[in-house]
């Protein structure tokens, strides 16, 4: 059975970019920018990325997300994926993620074979997310 431990927690503000209507639906790509903290690491780090989103017809969100979390030596890539469910109000969704990592950090080297899943909540500009490693 697989048992999912608490990672990190990221709090992010979102800057919308849309593109419009697709064949798939109304694509937008939003940055993000904000902090990761951790009981892995001491203090906030720094994380940014950008979602590239398309809203079905049904108003969940096919997301597609690169990431970093740290600078330097610290840093830790990401790529997820997943599928945000629409809130009540507009700009308010649920976002539920699958993730993979990459860094050269020797402390964090675990994390190069890792899958990880990410639940939050995007409300306006504001992200929130907790991700949890998943082992068996």
């Amino acid at each position: 059975m697989a048992h999912l431990e608490e990672f990190c927690t990221i709090t992010a503000s979102a800057t919308y970019h849309p593109t419009g209507k697709t064949p798939l639906g109304f694509r937008v790509d939003t940055a993000f920018e904000g902090t990761a903290t951790s009981p892995h690491w001491e203090g906030a780090r720094p994380v940014t990325g950008l979602d590239y989103a398309v809203v079905r017809a049904d108003g969940h969100s096919t997301l597609e997300i690169r990431g970093r979390i740290g600078t330097g030596k610290e840093t830790v890539f990401y790529t997820a994926g997943g599928v945000a469910r629409p809130g009540e109000a507009r700009g308010h969704m649920f976002p539920q993620e699958w993730m993979v990592f990459e860094t050269a950090n020797e402390e964090l080297a675990f994390l190069n074979g890792a899958l990880a899943v990410a639940m939050g909540e995007l409300n306006g500009p504001d992200l929130s997310l907790t991700v949890y490693l998943v082992s068996a």
